[in-house]
């Protein structure tokens, strides 16, 4: 009976928090089997720790960390350096709508995030999500002043290669 109760409240969990799992795995894939693996990487290692949780922390926080870290093990185990237009072109072809709606801006903003280093992507999405300084600081063992720079840094990082995207695409 324990077991089926600590079942549901995982199945629950993951539910609840999906939101957050797509949009890390999106930001560190390119393609669609890609962030479904990731997606069940994700799910797998959150099964695996979720005995463990004791609600020091928010859910929130505890699915960040290890969504963050098993998106950067992901990454550097399946790193793949690939043609940019080819990842446009196979992005346009196979990408099924998943519920979230096409925005060109949005799209852009993901291109580019993809283009960051592990640390920088964990560190803009739970940015990008409203999380304040001090958790961010809390999910990735950095001081709360060095998020506050990073932030500031990668947001200029950003906004330099959408420029530079907008200008490649002619728009």
């Amino acid at each position: 009976m324990a077991e089926h109760q600590l079942h549901e409240e995982f199945i629950h969990l993951l539910e609840t928090n999906l939101g957050i799992i797509l949009k890390i795995a999106k930001a560190y894939t390119h393609t669609v089997q890609d962030r479904e693996d990731l997606v069940n990487d994700i799910a797998c290692a959150m099964w695996k720790a979720f005995p463990n949780f004791k609600g020091k922390s928010k859910v929130s926080t505890w699915i960040y960390r290890i969504a963050l870290n098993t998106a950067m093990n992901y990454q550097k185990n399946t790193r793949r350096r690939r043609d940019f237009l080819q990842d446009a072109i196979e992005y346009d072809t196979n990408e099924p709508s998943n519920g979230m709606d096409s925005n060109p801006h949005l799209d852009l903003l993901y291109e580019c995030i993809v283009e960051l280093d592990d640390f920088s992507k964990a560190i803009i999405l739970l940015y990008l999500d409203g999380y304040m300084h001090e958790e961010i600081a809390e999910i990735t063992g950095i001081s709360r002043s060095n998020v506050g720079t990073r932030v500031l840094r990668i947001k200029e990082q950003l906004r330099i290669m959408a420029n530079s995207k907008k200008l490649y695409y002619g728009t």
